[in-house]
């Protein structure tokens, strides 16, 4: 080898130490392992120290979720003297076609204190409170609480309660609604009466079933003699529309005798709206209260001084 290329060689060797790697190349920019290595000393296996383990830091995420800070709830029920309602409870009666029920309380802080109220909690999601918390009312201060109850698709009376939480402790409330039932429709009354007898015409115990039981058996149910007749006979015999083939039982054609009674009402009969109303028939009375109701009609109605005609003449 000449003497210039000795010189270039030894020029390489003493600008690029071992272990340093270049600053711009790959090695030094994304590898871990490219970082700047101390010059090897001569220790024994004993006394070299351990190698520290590469530890990531943590990633942080800039649009982490923060927690949601749960509600401050009162921990005990509120002392009298602190808060004065214009009223504990609050009644609204639908009109027709409404939905809602509204209600105001009035609020006064009767303390000495500022009171904080800091949360309010409903007995149902259907009920809402529409005030912007937390709302420290000072003394003598004054507040309105407006609450919305929604009573869709309910009927009857609806109650709720409306709990106020404040930092003296809490308060319950309550919201009544009274919900008006629509007008009735003659036109779908009407349809639906003469839906009925036709499933009736098919199936005599269809009056047991479905929704129809809500009328025709549930409120037979432990009722016996005149309350019994009411339920069971007179919600057809006695209606205002009776159909025209629902005989008028004051005046039957025969005169009827116990027998006569309770064949009937046992057996129903065949080809008209008259159903069986023995269990033994699948109907929802027992013995006993054909028995009581038997005994009513015999003493109610008319009834003849002679032999009546047996069921097999009744016809």
């Amino acid at each position: 080898m000449s003497l210039f290329s000795r010189l270039v060689v030894g020029l390489v060797v003493i600008s690029c130490p071992v272990g340093h790697a270049q600053p711009w190349s790959i090695a030094a920019t994304n590898s871990a392992a490219a970082r700047p290595v101390a010059p090897a000393q001569n220790l024994s296996p004993a006394t070299a120290p351990a190698p520290t383990p590469y530890t990531p830091a943590p990633a942080v995420h800039a649009h982490a979720q923060q927690p949601v800070a749960a509600p401050s709830l009162a921990s005990g029920p509120l002392p009298a003297g602190v808060l004065t309602f214009d009223a504990e409870q609050k009644e609204y009666q639908t009109k027709a076609g409404e939905v809602n029920c509204p209600f105001v309380f009035a609020v006064t802080n009767s303390s000495a204190e500022p009171v904080s109220i800091t949360f309010i909690q409903t007995s149902c999601g259907c009920t809402t409170a529409n005030l912007k918390l937390p709302l420290t009312l000072p003394p003598g201060g004054m507040a309105e609480i407006p609450v919305m109850m929604n009573v869709a698709g309910k009927s009857g009376v609806v109650i709720k309660t409306v709990t106020l939480h404040t930092d003296k402790g809490y308060k319950a409330l309550i919201v009544k609604g009274t919900i008006t039932e629509p007008p009735l429709d003659p036109n779908a009354m009407a349809m639906n009466r003469d839906r009925n007898q036709q499933l009736a015409l098919a199936d005599r115990q269809a009056v047991f079933k479905g929704d129809c039981a809500r009328c025709h058996v549930e409120p037979l149910i432990g009722k016996m003699g005149h309350e019994l007749y009411t339920a069971a006979c007179g919600i057809c015999h006695e209606a205002e529309h009776r159909a025209s083939m629902v005989p008028d039982l004051h005046a039957l054609k025969v005169t009827p005798n116990a027998e006569y009674w309770k064949f009937y009402i046992a057996n129903g009969k065949p080809a008209t709206l008259m159903p069986a109303f023995a269990q033994s028939q699948g109907g929802p009375l027992s013995d006993a209260q054909i028995a009581s109701l038997v005994e009513y009609l015999v003493k109610e109605f008319p009834h003849s001084k002679t032999n009546a005609p047996t069921h097999a003449k009744a016809h």
